[in-house]
């Protein structure tokens, strides 16, 4: 994995293109400022969102301000995003989303937060890094840019990865087994 602040990371991150006609994903100091506060929240949820990962989010309009925030506080309750987006109001629309961890794109005890986002009308999504359960799987950024959502991804990725590194081991073994059988 390349160093965040390297230009081979730069280029990687700027470079990622879904091929669908969205404008090129890039990340900018910005962006990490705001990904190591989504961190920060996520960081409040460990050790209580079991089997669940620890995700933070944060909806930042256009000129920087923050307009909300939000964590996963505890398996069966609402996700990151959902909490953001409450806050945030309809204020999110047009607005950035910062997220640890790709939002999730199926039903389960919760609704998928990949459409909530969608629906409360943000630009542009930041995604600390994809989420390797197999029910999520990179579908969540392609419900974001196939709703012509720019989603940028890999901002803060080593510390997104190392704060859920036990759900991403799991998951990348789950899916593993499932791929074999």
């Amino acid at each position: 994995m390349q160093a965040e602040g390297s230009s081979l990371y730069r280029l990687a991150v700027a470079a990622e293109s879904d091929g669908g006609g969205n404008e090129t994903a890039v990340v900018t100091e910005a962006d990490r400022l705001h990904m190591r506060r989504a961190l920060e929240l996520a960081a409040r949820g460990l050790g209580a969102t079991y089997p669940n990962p620890a995700v933070g989010c944060v909806i930042v309009d256009a000129s920087g301000r923050v307009l909300g925030e939000g964590f996963h506080p505890r398996a069966g309750m609402p996700h990151a995003e959902v909490y953001a987006l409450r806050a945030a109001g309809r204020a999110a629309a047009g607005a950035t989303a910062y997220v640890t961890l790709e939002p999730c794109n199926h039903f389960g005890r919760t609704p998928p937060c990949s459409r909530a986002l969608v629906a409360a009308g943000v630009s542009r999504v930041v995604v600390g890094c994809t989420d390797p359960n197999p029910l999520v799987g990179g579908c969540g950024v392609k419900t974001l840019r196939d709703a012509g959502i720019v989603a940028a991804v890999g901002c803060e990725q080593q510390a997104c990865y190392q704060l859920n590194e036990e759900f991403m081991v799991r998951m990348q073994e789950q899916a593993a087994a499932a791929s074999n059988t």
